[in-house]
């Protein structure tokens, strides 16, 4: 039952999926409450491209941690790893973290995009989660068939 590499979870995909329909229905629904000013349509799409960012990062760590965990050849499972590879982590955390960052301040200050529309576009995985808490909470009360 276990997933090839390439894979994910279909929760996962449903959580990546949803949070593009809600971005794009959240840039359109913003460009018709600004009659057709691109400013917070604009600002949706770029907080929604910060989270995938971010998201990309997060899985992208998480997934290299799970590699380790279970090397290849003669190390145990387990073992620390070198003091340099764990520096090396490190700085790529913080520095993935530093573009974001960077690019937050670059759509927010020089480009001037919609505030609000930025936190909408960063807010749209949030209610991806949701919908997809609500859906896991029905196909569980469902098993349980009555309980």
């Amino acid at each position: 039952m276990g997933r090839g590499p390439g894979e994910s979870d279909p929760s996962l995909r449903r959580l990546e999926r949803d949070s593009a329909v809600i971005a794009i229905g959240t840039a359109v629904l913003a460009l018709a409450l600004r009659r057709g000013r691109p400013d917070g349509a604009l600002g949706v799409l770029a907080g929604a491209a910060l989270m995938a960012f971010s998201y990309g990062a997060i899985r992208g760590g998480v997934n290299a941690i799970g590699r380790k965990a279970s090397p290849p050849g003669n190390t145990a499972p387990g073992t620390a790893p070198s003091r340099r590879r764990a520096v090396w982590a490190l700085a790529r955390v913080i520095g993935r973290y530093l573009v974001i960052g960077v690019a937050a301040w670059v759509v927010l200050v020089p480009l001037r995009v919609d505030p609000l529309g930025l936190f909408a576009g960063v807010s749209a995985p949030v209610l991806a989660f949701g919908l997809e808490a609500v859906r896991l909470a029905r196909t569980t009360s469902g098993r349980r068939g009555g309980d």
